[in-house]
């Protein structure tokens, strides 16, 4: 495929990588498999902070937006949400990046203990296949780059999302999923910003979390009748069927039942919830988005 180069130093339109071509070959011609590698998109930086997915970063590798090229006329777009305090993208606003990060314990020379569970390491992913801290392999099947998408939908902010252009719908088939090291540390170890119990775990809280996922067709109306397809991330409550403890793996999550689709809008409910909304941080790590083109 083309790639193309917007002018802009912080959007980039690329095409889907050498690797993604090959693993076309072994899918049948009416999928599409998208998984972030070989972009030119800028990555979540220069730390896990991701500094420059701020609207006050003024270097060279600032991000705002990018888009994945799926077949031809046709991209995957997605980026960060408008800030309403800084009338400019912002993180703080929610979104979906890509990142290489997997920092699960403290970096070197890092004094504060609860770093690596922090949102100062909001962009690395939990994952226990690959080695820590090195970015390398921390995505799907052991690639080397995925997506963080942050937000959820509240009085504060709206989720993150993704579309295709041209108006273009498809089924997406699956993905890959998998917590951030911000996640996964909160759910495991305690929340901070819960006055009631900053030390327990969600399984000792008896809570739960999950992702859930709408589809919107080209004229933005909701597929599958507006319901979502969700997926706990947890869920230790006595009534549940199964216990679900959070994984530290990529694990797949099927979007066939939205249809169609456009657009994707990401969100996220819990048990962990104050006045103000959510307490459990809002993110996840996708990768690997499985889609047929066509029947």
């Amino acid at each position: 495929m083309a790639v193309s180069l917007l002018v802009s130093a912080a959007v980039t339109v690329t095409s889907c990588s050498s690797n993604d071509d090959d693993d076309d070959l072994l899918l049948p011609p009416t999928f599409k498999l998208l998984d972030f590698e070989g972009t030119r998109i800028a990555l979540a930086g220069p730390d896990s902070y991701g500094a420059n997915l701020y609207a006050i970063y003024t270097g060279d590798d600032k991000f705002i937006e990018g888009e994945i090229g799926v077949e031809e006329g046709v991209t995957l777009k997605f980026g960060l949400n408008n800030s309403t305090y800084y009338n400019a993208p912002d993180f703080s606003a929610g979104g979906m990046v890509l990142s290489q990060w997997n920092y699960r314990t403290n970096k070197p020379g890092q004094t504060d203990e609860n770093w690596w569970k922090s949102y100062e390491n909001q962009c690395s992913v939990y994952n226990f296949n690959s080695q820590n801290g090195l970015n390398q392999g921390a995505g799907a099947g052991g690639s080397n780059t995925f997506a963080v998408i942050n937000g959820y939908d509240s009085p504060y902010g709206e989720g993150a999302r993704f579309e295709f252009t041209a108006g273009a719908s498809y089924e997406i088939v699956s993905m890959m999923i998998c917590p951030t090291s911000y996640v996964y540390g909160i759910i495991t170890e305690g929340n901070p910003m819960d006055s009631n119990n900053p030390d327990k775990s969600l399984k000792e809280q008896k809570g739960w979390f999950k992702i859930l996922a709408y589809g919107f067709d080209a004229e933005g109306n909701p597929t599958n009748d507006g319901n979502p397809v969700e997926k706990y991330i947890c869920d230790y409550r006595d009534g549940a069927e199964t216990e679900i403890p959070i994984s530290n793996v990529w694990s797949e999550w099927s979007l066939s039942k939205l249809g169609k689709v456009n657009s994707v809008k990401f969100d996220f409910d819990g048990s962990s919830r104050n006045e103000y909304g959510l307490l459990t941080p809002a993110y996840m790590c996708i990768d690997n988005i499985l889609l047929r083109l066509r029947d």
